[in-house]
């Protein structure tokens, strides 16, 4: 139902003005526990073509009723798959359990998928460095960001259903909350693994970026070597001295052409033999 609609219920509920602070707006997914109710918000973010959708809704749950609340219809296609299932003789606290879970299902799939992202990056950096690198990689640090904030705070949110639910949890809810936790811990520790990744494609390209510069450092270093011969007899000449006597040679000016230009090969020979060439 949206928020409206919940405002609205004719229904009497216990600390309904909280819930209805918490929904106004959804800052981050978090559960409220009180001993007549447990209430909570969920900000739900999803991969789709390259971008990240931020889903949001809450949930209030008591022992009697589940309510969930939403202005979209982001739950609907996770509420059909289970109508499909057996769901029969579950309780409100499995039902909303079984959505969590649902929530999870393709997130392996989406990392998994980022993570050929960064492979395929780094392969390509590797050939050539891509234009507007940094870009692509303020994407990506911002992306795993928001899915390694969410993935922590359902681990936060399964431990605190483990303890807090009106009337206490079964040996068997709260193993089945303990396995939702353990599985936004390790999709948390995948998203880290990403997040060390991305910091080690972007040290590769630091590095790339180095070994550029060196190379053209090193190649105006050695022009600047083999034109400083020829700046020496320029200036030499130059000085126009009235006793120098190659000015009276009338050969002069070719021999110093050929001078400068075997010069020029000596040194480009001496520079490959070296191989700064």
């Amino acid at each position: 139902m949206s928020l409206d609609e919940f405002l609205s219920h004719p229904r009497k509920l216990v600390r309904k003005n909280n819930f209805i602070h918490s929904m106004t707006p959804i800052q981050y997914c978090k559960i409220e526990k009180y001993r007549e109710c447990v209430q909570g918000t969920m900000r739900v973010p999803k991969g789709n073509k390259g971008q990240v959708c931020i889903h949001n809704f809450g949930f209030y749950l008591s022992e009697q009723e589940l309510y969930l609340v939403e202005e979209s219809h982001f739950l609907m296609e996770y509420l059909n798959k289970m109508a499909e299932g057996t769901y029969a003789g579950y309780s409100f606290r499995q039902i909303l359990l079984a959505l969590f879970e649902e929530l999870l299902q393709d997130e392996v799939l989406y990392l998994q998928k980022q993570e050929e992202h960064l492979a395929g990056l780094e392969e390509e950096l590797l050939k050539k460095i891509p234009d507007y690198f940094y870009e692509m990689i303020m994407k990506y640090r911002k992306r795993f960001n928001i899915f390694h904030a969410y993935y922590e705070q359902l681990m936060n949110m399964g431990d605190v259903m483990q303890t807090s639910v009106n009337g206490g949890l079964s040996e068997e809810e709260k193993a089945q909350w303990q396995l939702f936790s353990n599985r936004a811990e390790r999709l948390h520790d995948h998203v880290e693994m990403l997040r060390e990744y991305l910091v080690q494609i972007r040290e590769l390209y630091q590095s790339l970026i180095a070994v550029q510069q060196n190379q053209v450092m090193s190649i105006l270093t050695v022009v600047t070597t083999i034109f400083l011969p020829l700046t020496l007899i320029a200036g030499w000449y130059g000085m126009n001295f009235p006793n120098m006597p190659e000015f009276g040679w009338k050969y002069a000016y070719p021999a110093v052409i050929i001078v400068s230009i075997l010069v020029i090969i000596l040194e480009i020979i001496y520079f490959k033999k070296k191989k700064m060439l």
